[in-house]
């Protein structure tokens, strides 16, 4: 059983980012899945500045490891979502 107490929000952000890319880049076009990430990633990274200047202290950390955590589950499902076999009737 996974009992890192503070750290499974952070790893489960993680991991539930990472497979909803995929999931959806299993069931649309390319195009769509690589905006969609751009525009997601743009998002975390702007969440990430906020919490280092707007907000500070360790609340600030702890949105910071979030927005990091979402990003590179981002990152990752994105780089794999070109190997993911697509659904019949789908084109891209």
């Amino acid at each position: 059983m996974l009992m890192l107490e503070g750290w499974l929000p952070i790893i489960m952000l993680f991991v539930i980012s990472a497979c909803l890319i995929v999931l959806i880049a299993r069931y649309t076009r390319n195009h769509i899945v690589f905006s969609l990430s751009a525009l997601l990633g743009l998002v975390c990274l702007s969440t990430i500045l906020y919490s280092i200047f707007m907000v500070g202290g360790w609340d600030g950390m702890a949105i910071g490891f979030y927005a990091i955590a979402a990003f590179l589950g981002l990152a990752i499902g994105t780089a794999i979502s070109p190997f993911v076999k697509k659904k019949e009737g789908v084109s891209g």
